[in-house]
C-alpha cells in the first residue's frame, strides 16, 4: 500500500515562532489544485501510513572550500504545543555554495530521514526556492541577495522512468550577489500523477513565479530570514 506523508506547512514571522498546519501528502490520484501558498491543501483522511516532517535542514557548503553552514527549521513536538523556530541564515558575500536540503522526522527515535523517500519519488516532488532575497527559476524577489540554480535532476536520485529528467531541488547552487537582509523560502510540493497524467513539469517554478495556481499539494512551506554580509 502506498505511503502518505502527513507533513507541515510552515508560516513565519522572520526567525521566530512558526505556526504549523498539518497537510497530507497523498499518493492517491486526486486533482487538488490551488495557489502558490498552498491555501487549498486540506488534510485528507486516507487509509495510508502517515509520517511527519518536524525539521527542514539547509546545509550551505562553499564550493571553493570551507566548513558547511547548517540552518534549520525545527518543531520538536509536532502539531500543537510549542511553536517551531527557524534559524536566521547568514552567508558570506561573493561566495558560491552547494545547498542541500533535508526533511527529517525528529519525533521518531531514532530520527527518520524523510529525504530518502522524497528522493525515491523524485518524479513526484519539486522543491521551490524563492523569496525576496533570491533570484532563480521560481522568480526574483524585491531585494535580491543571491541567485539560485538547481543542481540535481530526477535520475540523480535513482531513476527517471517517464518524461523529461526534471530538477528536484534536494541539491542546489546558491551564489551571493549583494549584502543585506531579506528572506529565503523553501516549498516542497508533492505532484503525483492524476489519472495517469504527470502533474510535475518544467514549468512549475515559472508558474510559481507568475503567481499561478499550481498542481499537487504543499508538503512544506517555510521562510527563513536571509542575510548576506
Amino acid at each position: 500500500m502506498p505511503k502518505m506523508w502527513k507533513l507541515q506547512t510552515l508560516a513565519y514571522p522572520l526567525a521566530a515562532a512558526l505556526a504549523l498546519t498539518p497537510l497530507a501528502c497523498t499518493t492517491d490520484e486526486e486533482d487538488d489544485h490551488g495557489d502558490e501558498h498552498g491555501d487549498h491543501d486540506d488534510e485528507h483522511d486516507h487509509d495510508h501510513e502517515t509520517e511527519i516532517i518536524s525539521r527542514v535542514q539547509l546545509t550551505f557548503t562553499p564550493t571553493a572550500g570551507g566548513d558547511p553552514l547548517v540552518f534549520a527549521f525545527s518543531d520538536p513536538d509536532g502539531d500543537g504545543g510549542v511553536s517551531g523556530t527557524a534559524d536566521a541564515i547568514t552567508l558570506a558575500a561573493d561566495t558560491t555554495y552547494t545547498l542541500s536540503i533535508e526533511f527529517i522526522n525528529d519525533l521518531e527515535d531514532p530520527s527518520e530521514d524523510i529525504t530518502e523517500e522524497i528522493a525515491e519519488e523524485a518524479e513526484e516532488h519539486f522543491v521551490l526556492i524563492a523569496g525576496d532575497g533570491i533570484n532563480g527559476p521560481a522568480g526574483a524577489g524585491a531585494m535580491v541577495l543571491a541567485t539560485h540554480a538547481y543542481a540535481d535532476v530526477e535520475s540523480d536520485h535513482g531513476g527517471n522512468a517517464v518524461g523529461d529528467d526534471l530538477p528536484v531541488g534536494l541539491i542546489n547552487e546558491v551564489s551571493t550577489t549583494a549584502t543585506g537582509t531579506s528572506e529565503l523560502r523553501v516549498m516542497l510540493r508533492h505532484l503525483p500523477d492524476v489519472n495517469g497524467e504527470a502533474q510535475k513539469s518544467a514549468d512549475i517554478p515559472m508558474q510559481f513565479a507568475d503567481g499561478e495556481a499550481l498542481p499537487g499539494d504543499v508538503d512544506v512551506d517555510v521562510t527563513f530570514e536571509f542575510t548576506v554580509e
